[in-house]
């Protein structure tokens, strides 16, 4: 009970407040009106400042000024340890004071030339040669006096900057090392830096390392115009970003390559022997705008010593910085345009709603409470009604007007714009579709009395942004420097670290260790010319062995040809005699040839199964090769045969049956 009469008392406190808390009205019917007269034909276009600045492709270098360059040396040593003996009589030798001796003779930049162009040096009279380039050598020679392989020495006079020897035999162990290479040249300081460390003055020339070896290099033209002093880093198209005539940003270089990406705003010029060098906010970095046949400098690979990874790291930090920068001023840009756009279709729907619905015209133009619109032909007059207090009035009956009282007077005011009227319409009171207004910030349901109420639900529009942000992708792999480039540069970093490390590996290798997997490449120690000739030497040999075994092959297979003739040959006498035996000379001999033909022959040849020798021998010689008298007398052999001869014969071969053809032949010439 006591819950009811608290909310009762907490109602009637709010419509007292809404009911005697004043708002404002407009009234549009007295003097002193505000009116603009607006066309009804057309709208305005957009008026947005287009800030983007002007875009042209041209053609360019970015280059970099270098302290360090480059330039060809030469160093040779030559070191001696020379041992003398006296040589006596009979070829006695015996040692002399000051004998043995090491030492490093100088040669002077000629005779190293020299040198390692000629492959040879004389040393007191010696002719050393076929030295190679690039490596050490080693040579025994015989400075002074002679020696024979069979202990006998002649000797001879002998000096050299130690001391004066006569009749003396000088023997020597000389070791030679040339080798040329590019030094690095550091101009701020006027200084050559030796792979070893060494620093040396540049005007002198030469200098000795810190084992005493002679070094040698070309003296480095002057350059007035000093076009080495400048690496170019990239060289061909670009993006040149100039403002708009009433603007005063930066004019901006832009590259987005494969291997190359950078931003960077001119600051300055500088002539340089007819060159006009932009200067940009990294002091080491300019860049020349040129025509592709007339280059500053022709592009090459940069020194490692010129490579600077603050460089490197802050020219991406500018094109970041660049980037973010035109990406916010195309959004800004896409954003006014689409406020522009939703203004305009605005003001189109306002346009259409003149004729039919004035007010709402006018409340859709100014986006406030408090005007009105009439139409007069092709225009229309925007009135602005004067501001006056109202509040709230309780009626019994519900209209769609919120029903006010304005100086004591009844009224009404229309919705959204809050005008004052005279009149209203009526409609039912429920609370299906109730009425509905806002009053200081607050929803109210108008029946016979407010009640307040939940906010409606507010239209949200539908617009989709037309800007995207375009991300980076060549950022992290690609900058003023090649990926090339920073390979060798970090190379050159990591060497000192990483070579101690590798010494051991190496060690522990050779040592028959256990290595890691892959810590150590063969394939790095060796260039592409070195394993062409690596692969032309194992061809080689594969080839020369198989030529061995060919020859091999080919001796052994010619024994066996020529056992194989005189076998032939054995067999073919052999076979000729046994078918010259059975046949006779005849064209049966050619069967000797062949063994199986020569066996066949032979074959045939034998003698027929026996039979009796009256059968037999009538048989064979019933022929018509006898005459009548050898038929007669070999009829009377047949019959003075013995009776008690035996019934089968052994037969007789063909050379038995032609003597016996020749037998009775001489009997026959007998009778």
């Amino acid at each position: 009970m006591r819950a009811l009469e608290l909310s009762s008392i907490l109602i009637l406190v709010l419509w007292t407040r809404v009911l005697v808390s004043g708002f404002t009205g407009y009234d549009c019917g007295t003097k002193g009106l505000n009116i603009t007269t607006l066309s009804l034909l057309d709208i305005g276009d957009c008026d947005i400042d287009n800030i983007e600045p002007n875009q042209e492709e041209i053609y360019l270098q970015l280059l970099q000024t270098s302290d360090y360059d480059k330039t060809r040396a030469l160093q040779c040593k030559l070191e001696i340890d020379r041992i003398i003996y006296h040589c006596g009589m009979h070829s006695h030798v015996s040692v002399v004071s000051g004998g043995r001796k090491e030492y490093m003779k100088e040669l002077g930049a000629d005779a190293c030339r020299r040198l390692y162009d000629t492959g040879s040096v004389v040393l007191s009279s010696t002719i050393i040669d076929r030295i190679q380039k690039n490596a050490t050598n080693w040579r025994s020679v015989t400075l002074a006096g002679t020696t024979g392989v069979d202990g006998r020495c002649h000797g001879a006079a002998y000096s050299d900057s130690y001391g004066e020897w006569d009749n003396v035999v000088v023997q020597a162990s000389v070791k030679i090392i040339t080798r040329e290479f590019e030094a690095t040249v550091k101009r701020s300081t006027g200084e050559v830096i030796l792979p070893s460390g060494t620093r040396c003055t540049i005007t002198e020339r030469m200098c000795f390392d810190f084992d005493g070896t002679e070094t040698y290099w070309r003296a480095i033209p002057d350059d007035h115009c000093r076009l080495d002093q400048y690496d170019v880093l990239y060289e061909g198209t670009a993006n040149k970003l100039s403002p708009k005539f009433n603007l005063t940003s930066p004019v901006i270089y832009t590259v987005t390559a494969k291997d190359t990406t950078f931003a960077l705003t001119k600051a300055g010029e500088m002539n340089l022997c007819g060159y006009r060098l932009l200067r940009t906010e990294h002091p080491k970095l300019l860049i020349l705008e040129i025509h592709p046949s007339r280059t500053f400098k022709s592009k090459s690979k940069v020194s490692v010593n010129n490579l600077d990874i603050f460089t490197y790291v802050n020219s991406k930090f500018i094109y970041v910085e660049r980037h973010i920068g035109t990406q916010l001023t195309r959004l800004y840009r896409d954003v006014m345009e689409q406020k522009c756009a939703l203004e305009q279709q605005i003001l189109r729907n306002a346009l259409a709603l003149a004729s039919i619905a004035p007010d709402e015209m006018a409340h859709q133009i100014t986006k406030s409470p408090g005007y009105t619109a009439t139409v007069a032909g092709e225009v229309i007059h925007l009135i602005k009604c004067l501001p006056v207090e109202c509040k709230l009035r309780h009626t019994d009956t519900c209209y769609t007007e919120l029903p006010v009282s304005c100086r004591n007077v009844s009224s009404f005011l229309l919705p959204r714009s809050h005008i004052i009227t005279r009149t209203a319409v009526p409609r039912d009171c429920g609370d299906v579709l109730p009425t509905m207004y806002q009053i200081d910030g607050t929803w109210f349901r108008i029946t016979s009395r407010p009640i307040e109420a939940l906010a409606p639900p507010t239209i949200q529009p539908l617009t989709k942004p037309a800007w995207k942000y375009v991300n980076l992708e060549t950022l992290a792999t690609s900058g003023i420097y090649s990926a090339e480039d920073l390979d060798r540069l970090k190379g050159h970093m990591m060497f000192p670290v990483e070579r101690s490390s590798m010494i051991n590996t190496i060690a522990r290798g050779a040592m028959g260790q256990t290595i890691p997997p892959g810590s150590i490449s063969m394939m790095n120690l060796m260039d592409e010319g070195t394993l062409n000739r690596l692969a032309r030497s194992t061809g080689q040999r594969l080839w020369q062995g198989f030529v061995s075994f060919g020859s091999a092959s080919a001796g052994v297979l010619a024994i066996f040809v020529i056992i194989r003739v005189v076998k032939l040959i054995i067999d073919t006498i052999i076979n000729g005699y046994a078918l010259h035996t059975v046949y006779g000379w005849s064209i049966h001999l050619l069967g000797a040839l062949w063994s199986s033909v020569a066996n066949l022959l032979l074959h045939f040849g034998r003698p027929t199964p026996p039979q009796k020798p009256t059968r037999s021998r009538t048989y064979i010689l019933a022929g018509d090769a006898l005459t009548e008298e050898q038929k007669f007398i070999l009829a009377t052999e047949t019959q003075q045969e013995p009776t008690n001869s035996k019934s089968e014969d052994t037969g007789c071969n063909y050379n038995e049956l032609r003597e016996y053809l020749k037998t009775i032949d001489r009997k026959t010439s007998d009778c």
